[in-house]
């Protein structure tokens, strides 16, 4: 077989491709625009927090700490916390305890655009709650936000969960619209996007278009191609990719987002952009179908998991993929997926292998040690028996 990245290594340094340099995030402080706070007491005055648990349950700890000192929390955030806050502590209701699952309050998400908007998520355990009483709460909320101290804080949305199971994976529960706009408006590149709640948008704006940027200049290299977006959440990279004139289909399996990302494109003024709803396994033969150019470009910006092994399969056997470009937040958990696009050919992975020609990193998350990676493969056409 033609020679293997492995015996490459020495001319890039002993890895197994070119590694650039290390783009920087524009901004290094308060760019994170979504997280999720653990509602609980504090460690010393015992008071119900809105912050982030001090150690993991599983250690023994419950306590919460205020985000005050956070450094990638932006002020917008910041208030939007103390608000909920404030209200949890004038409540009568008790915060969550995972150890015996009693009490109310479990969480909040807080999303912020930088057109402004603060978007937040109350999540709560009914416990033994009738549907009045339910109400009732929801009133005092809409109440507390519209009316009281909570008005100040600069909330546009407000949304309501119930979450009666004993940990977050064991369901997705639904959620209530309360008050204000039901979605988020973020600008990107110079164009508009409507977030939903729940919808997946990059948490840091400014880094997310120098990381966009790159992958619009890595596909425009060959602009006869179609791009195939796969985990392309509400249409960011599609439409990135499209305005620099790329003839590109988008595959997503939340609903949600891909009703945000046919009206983005809409709005953007791309309405030739193809969104298919469905897990990547199951559309994706569907949408190298609709893709009618001799080559196909794809883009996977998969969960930190990766790829599904189905989908990698069908990258592998679809022989117009010449080029992927794997986005990864992630780099350990889809180092699988690299060795297994590179595999040499059998009855389980068939067609010519990938093999890595450029690695680039984005520092999308500063003041941690993780960050965005972007791998570049290529076909091997040829093999040599």
């Amino acid at each position: 077989m033609r020679s293997c990245p492995i015996g490459r290594k020495k001319q890039n340094y002993h890895q197994c491709c070119p590694l650039r340099p290390i783009e920087r995030s524009p901004v290094t402080t308060a760019y994170r625009n979504k997280c999720e706070f653990t509602v609980g007491r504090h460690l010393y005055t015992k008071e119900k927090t809105v912050g982030f648990r001090l150690n993991s349950y599983k250690q023994g700890s419950m306590s919460v700490a205020e985000p005050d000192d956070c450094i990638n929390i932006s002020e917008s955030m910041l208030k939007a916390v103390k608000s909920f806050q404030t209200y949890i502590r004038e409540s009568d209701k008790d915060v969550y305890n995972p150890e015996n699952h009693a009490g109310y309050w479990r969480q909040l998400t807080v999303r912020t655009s930088n057109n402004g908007d603060v978007l937040i998520i109350i999540v709560m355990h009914p416990q033994s709650f009738s549907e009045a009483e339910l109400e009732e709460e929801k009133l005092k909320l809409i109440q507390y936000y519209e009316e009281g101290t909570g008005s100040s804080c600069g909330i546009t949305s407000i949304y309501f969960q119930l979450f009666s199971k004993k940990a977050a994976h064991e369901e997705t529960a639904i959620l209530t619209h309360l008050m204000g706009k039901k979605f988020m408006e973020e600008i990107l590149l110079g164009m508009k996007f409507q977030v939903s709640p729940e919808a997946f948008f990059q948490i840091n704006v400014p880094a997310t278009e120098v990381l966009y940027s790159m992958v619009a200049d890595l596909v425009n290299a060959s602009s006869t191609a179609s791009v195939l977006d796969i985990c392309c959440g509400t249409g960011t990279i599609s439409l990135c990719l499209a305005k620099k004139g790329a003839k590109v289909i988008g595959i997503e399996m939340c609903p949600e987002a891909v009703e945000n990302a046919r009206l983005n494109a809409t709005n953007n003024g791309l309405p030739d952009v193809n969104f298919i709803c469905g897990k990547a396994e199951d559309v994706i033969h569907s949408a190298i179908t609709k893709c009618n150019t001799s080559e196909i470009i794809a883009v996977v910006d998969p969960p930190r998991a990766g790829l599904h092994q189905k989908v990698l399969k069908v990258i592998r056997a679809t022989s117009k993929i010449k080029k992927l470009i794997y986005i990864s937040c992630n780099s350990n958990a889809a180092f699988p997926n690299f060795v297994d696009l590179c595999r040499t050919p059998s009855n389980n992975y068939r067609g010519c292998p990938f093999y890595p020609v450029q690695a680039m990193v984005v520092d999308m998350f500063p003041h941690t040690p993780h960050k965005e990676l972007v791998m570049v493969f290529e076909r091997i056409e040829n093999l040599e028996t």
